[in-house]
Formats: structure tokens, C-alpha cells, sequence
């Protein structure tokens, strides 16, 4: 319940600063720290991975259906944006090795295709003027590069091989198999399907039909522009590599046993059972107001 201010922020913020803000604070900064709470801090003791499985789901389920009927472009992204941290969330909460793998793994993918599509909903915003959506449409001819990369974006979200969307997604749905979690691997699938439905609604409406004379002085964006939209659209490929076992996937193998590394806290708290830090630390609060206390 706590997304209502994401839809609001990224329509009024400049494309780049949406591409940061979804891309790389919220999920890199909020939901890795989050991950790095549950797991690191307070031990995974249940219910919080449980918890943090279902709010994904639900993240899931409330982004990927409000997105859709969105007629302004970056709300659109921003309520995908909720709806792909729900994969993350979900994928870490099994707290498998292979969930934290999956999750790290969508997380980076997450970072690319997302700032690419808002870096692409920001040309067509510049060049055009409005992020209106029905009042877009044979955008393609005149910004050739921005629809090709805005389409790999899409297909990246939407699951579809062989970009680096599907591989991760796929490892989320097998790591829900692996967990017994049969419904939540389900509940994936079917989002992801209704994610790609949307952005194949969104390709046509701004890139595909016949214009007529409305874009008549429409053009490309600026060379750096698309230089980085390009390079974006390329890593959307290239980061299926990561999926590879092997010296490639090492990467994303690192970063995912961060999550289930506990040595650190308990070689410095004494604790050596698992899910005793919370309760050590709550007995230490409690006693230092007594222990503190000035006698008269």
C-alpha cells in the first residue's frame, strides 16, 4: 500500500531522473536493502521472507493490472515499475539460493530495460510534446531509433527471448518450482504475460499506424541521445550471458550470497544460532535504559 506516490513522481520528474529513480534507487537501494534486513539482520525468521513473498505477489498483481489502462506513458512505466520490484521481492522472499540468484539477476535486468524506457518515453515526449498515448501513433518513421529500442525495452519487460528479462524471469519461475511454490510460479507467469500484452498495446499505440501530417516536423532524437539508448537496447541482450553457469554468472552469485551471509553479524554480536540477532539485539534495547540509569 505504500506505492500511491511513485505513479505522481515520475510523470513530473525529466526522463533521466525517472530512469534513476526506477532503475537503480528503488530497486538497487530499497529493495536489496530490504533483502539485506530480512535476511542479514534479523536472520530470515518467519514470517518476514513469507511476508516479503506475498507483498510481491500483491506488487505484482496491483502493477501489472493498473498499468494498462494508463493513457500517460511514464504512469504506465511507473506502475510496471511496482509490478516488476514484486518479482524481485517475491523471488527473494522464497530465500533459496536460487531465489536471491533470480532476484539479484531481475534486479540488474530491472536497471537496463527500465531506464530505457523511460529514456525512450522521454524522446517521444520531447519531440512530440505530449505523453498522452491515444494522442500518439506513427511515431516509428520519424524516430526509427527510439521505436527499435523502445521495442527491445519491451520485449525485455515483457519475457520474451532472448533478452535478458525472460532468462531472468525464467530463474524466478524455477525457483518458485524448486520452493513447492507452485502458485507463486504460476501467479509469475501470468503477470508476465499480461506485462508483454501491455507493452505490445503501448508499441502500437505510439510507434505503429499512419500518422498523416501531425509529426510532419518530427525527427530522431540527438546522436548522444540515442548512442545511449543503443547501448542500453544492446546490454538487453548481452545480459543474458549472466544466466550461463559458469565465470559469467559468478557476478550475479556474488551478489546473491550477500543476501544468506550471516558471519559477518554473528562474529560480532556472539550469535551463533540462526534468527537469534533480532532477539539479541531487542534484549540489549531493553537493558540499556536500566543500565544507563543515573542514581540519585
Amino acid at each position: 500500500p505504500f506505492h500511491a506516490w511513485l505513479p505522481d513522481a515520475h510523470p513530473s520528474a525529466p526522463a533521466p531522473i525517472s530512469a534513476m529513480l526506477s532503475g537503480v534507487l528503488i530497486k538497487a537501494l530499497g529493495i536489496y536493502a530490504l533483502a539485506r534486513l530480512v535476511f542479514n539482520v534479523f536472520g530470515g525468521v518467519s514470517p518476514l521472507p513469507q511476508t516479503l513473498s506475498i507483498l510481491g505477489v500483491l506488487s505484482m498483481v496491483a502493477g501489472g493490472l493498473l498499468g494498462p489502462v494508463q493513457k500517460d506513458i511514464k504512469r504506465l512505466l511507473a506502475y510496471h515499475s511496482i509490478s516488476q520490484m514484486g518479482y524481485i521481492a517475491l523471488a527473494i522472499g522464497l530465500g533459496t539460493p536460487l531465489g536471491f540468484l533470480a532476484g539479484i539477476f531481475h534486479l540488474a535486468n530491472h536497471a537496463v530495460f527500465k531506464s530505457l524506457l523511460f529514456l525512450g518515453a522521454g524522446a517521444v515526449e520531447m519531440r512530440t510534446g505530449t505523453r498522452d498515448l491515444s494522442k500518439m501513433g506513427g511515431l516509428a518513421g520519424k524516430m526509427p531509433v527510439t521505436a527499435a529500442t523502445y521495442f527491445t525495452a519491451a520485449m525485455s519487460i515483457g519475457g520474451v527471448p532472448p533478452f535478458n528479462g525472460f532468462f531472468s524471469k525464467l530463474l524466478i519461475v524455477i525457483a518458485c518450482v524448486e520452493a513447492k511454490s507452485y502458485g507463486l510460479a504460476v501467479a509469475a507467469v501470468l503477470l508476465s504475460m499480461v506485462t508483454l500484452g501491455c507493452f505490445l498495446k503501448v508499441q502500437r499505440e505510439a510507434f505503429m499506424g499512419d500518422a498523416g501530417n501531425r509529426w510532419a516536423k518530427v525527427k530522431e532524437i540527438p546522436v548522444s541521445m540515442a548512442l545511449a539508448m543503443i547501448l542500453l537496447a544492446v546490454l538487453c541482450l548481452g545480459m543474458s550471458g549472466l544466466a550461463i553457469p559458469g565465470q559469467p554468472r559468478r557476478i550475479l552469485e556474488s551478489a546473491a550470497k550477500a543476501l544468506d551471509e550471516r558471519s559477518g553479524y554473528k562474529k560480532h554480536l556472539g550469535v551463533e544460532k540462526r534468527g537469534a540477532i533480532a532477539e539479541t539485539e531487542l534484549r540489549r534495547a531493553a537493558m540499556l535504559p536500566e543500565e544507563g540509569r543515573v542514581h540519585e
